[in-house]
């Protein structure tokens, strides 16, 4: 047989395998069930033009409505975007199919060019995955939630004094709060103030991860050829970005760790962390795959995760208590009956105060902190309920849509602790936002119980010394904030004022000695 006879031969059998693959797919393609209901699209960039503007939580959830379906379904530019709008099938997919939708899309700009792969939060499921999060679980699961309540106690009390000498600076301290905190269990570091090297290497790092993790931030997400081309290029202006964020990033993983490392080998280790303990128990967690490496992504994870989540949660308390100060009222009559304003609210005293469970869970309803959840990626094809939803699709749980969804909270968009509560006491009938706001399955925030802990004797506490109210202008009127909230993947309300006094000076004395 001649050269030339090979190659047709060898031609015509690529010819004839890839019409084979046509004829398969076309087959397959024509009798697998349809996809989600969504958008029609256009050929090759298919629902681009329909992606929703900010904030696209919101978009999402009246494009379900629109197309009547729990289950949304868009095509961009080839990948596929499937959003969850019920909590119901979002446990039925993310939880008990959790196998399955354990992973996360591959994420160009955080995790390839920013260098954040590091951390567990954004890591594809697997054996290191694994392996970070058994690590932060051990630190952090709901049999040892009480073992940080020293320094969620030392630091709430510090944020209390902070509020009473500079009360105009509220959302700086909330960010210095949640910050300082983190800092010390992941590191053992106690700062003073916001110049602290360890702290102010973390906000312009943690400001970049949240604008990058947003659906349609960069290009380079949806073209993950892009991030080849030079800094210099025409466009390329998110190489820049991201340069300076892997900086950055860098920087907050490790200016910490080998400050903690250095002080654990000079053995001048003043207080306790999670990193000192690691790095303590190493030869025994090095049977478990753990690592000087594993030690550090997950103590920086526990900064960056701990510290924004919850910063919005609080600043989301202020805001709804300045727009509805009769809450301010209702929850110190609560904790007046409970502790007759002679002592600070205690953890212990969280089932006593009904009212205040209301408002943290109003809060997290009204506000959530990650509005559109993190997402998912389905690792094999999947049927849901005749829907087909195919391997590779990127998964929205999208909260903000479960929590303003009429007919599970009647209006929705009012802030209203007492939908919580039936006869003085906490609603059971009523989905509860503590449970829906940290996701589910296996990717289920492992910080949570910590979270809500902060988050109760913050608002507790705050309640119980401080009044807040709306300001007011020049001629006596109330400047009332218009609700507004940053459109990043955790949301932050704008800055907005607030009128914040000490309720008596017995109630300041409280906080003197604390």
């Amino acid at each position: 047989m001649s050269t030339s006879e090979k190659y047709a031969g060898s031609a015509f059998a690529v010819v004839a395998t890839a019409i084979a693959i046509a004829m398969v797919r076309k087959k397959w393609g024509s009798r697998r069930p349809p996809y989600p209901p969504g958008p029609k699209g256009y050929p090759i960039i298919g629902n681009l033009f329909d992606f929703p503007q900010n904030p696209i939580w919101e978009g999402f959830a009246r494009m379900s409505q629109e197309y009547n379906t729990d289950i949304l379904h868009l095509d961009m530019m080839g990948s596929h975007m499937v959003v969850l709008n019920n909590s119901d099938v979002a446990a039925d997919l993310l939880e008990r199919r959790s196998l399955i939708y354990s992973d996360r899309p591959r994420m160009p700009m955080v995790n390839e060019l920013m260098g954040c792969a590091w951390s567990f939060s954004v890591m594809h499921y697997g054996t290191t995955w694994r392996n970070h999060r058994r690590l932060f679980h051990r630190f952090f699961n709901i049999s040892v939630a009480d073992q940080f309540d020293d320094k969620i106690h030392k630091a709430v009390n510090v944020f209390l004094r902070r509020l009473a000498e500079s009360p105009e600076r509220f959302l700086k301290h909330v960010h210095f709060l949640t910050g300082s905190l983190t800092l010390s269990i992941a590191y053992g570091v106690d700062i003073e103030s916001e110049s602290d090297r360890f702290y102010a290497a973390s906000e312009e790092a943690m400001s970049a991860v949240q604008v990058a993790l947003l659906p349609g931030s960069f290009l380079v997400d949806a073209f993950p050829i892009l991030k080849h081309i030079p800094e210099w290029f025409p466009g390329a202006g998110f190489k820049t970005f991201a340069r300076k964020a892997k900086k950055d990033l860098d920087k907050l993983a490790d200016l910490p760790f080998y400050h903690v490392k250095e002080s654990f080998e000079a053995k001048t280790i003043t207080d306790s962390s999670f990193t000192a303990t690691c790095l303590e128990e190493l030869p025994e967690l090095a049977k478990n795959g753990v690592d000087e490496e594993a030690i550090r992504a997950v103590g920086a994870t526990i900064f960056l995760a701990g510290e924004e989540t919850t910063s919005s949660s609080i600043q989301a308390f202020f805001l709804a208590v300045t727009m509805h100060p009769e809450v301010v009222h209702l929850a110190q009559r609560e904790l007046d009956e409970v502790l007759g304003g002679e002592r600070l609210p205690d953890f212990s005293d969280k089932p006593r105060l009904p009212y205040i469970s209301a408002v943290i869970k109003e809060v997290l309803r009204w506000k959530p902190p990650n509005p559109l959840g993190t997402p998912h990626r389905l690792m094999e094809d999947d049927v849901y309920e005749g829907w087909f939803i195919p391997a590779g699709a990127t998964v929205f749980d999208n909260p903000w849509a479960v929590f303003h969804n009429e007919s599970l909270y009647p209006d929705a968009h009012a802030f209203k602790p007492d939908r919580f509560l039936k006869d003085g006491q906490i609603d059971p009938d009523v989905k509860d936002p503590e449970v829906l706001i940290f996701g589910c399955g296996r990717r289920i925030c492992p910080g949570r119980h910590f979270a809500l802990r902060l988050l109760f004797l913050t608002i507790a506490r705050t309640l119980a010394v401080f009044d807040i109210s709306t300001c007011l202008d020049e001629d006596g009127n109330p400047i009332v904030p218009d609700g507004r909230s940053t459109h990043g993947l955790i949301s932050h309300p704008l800055p907005f004022r607030s009128d914040i006094k000490p309720r008596s000076d017995q109630a300041l004395s409280l906080i003197a000695g604390n």
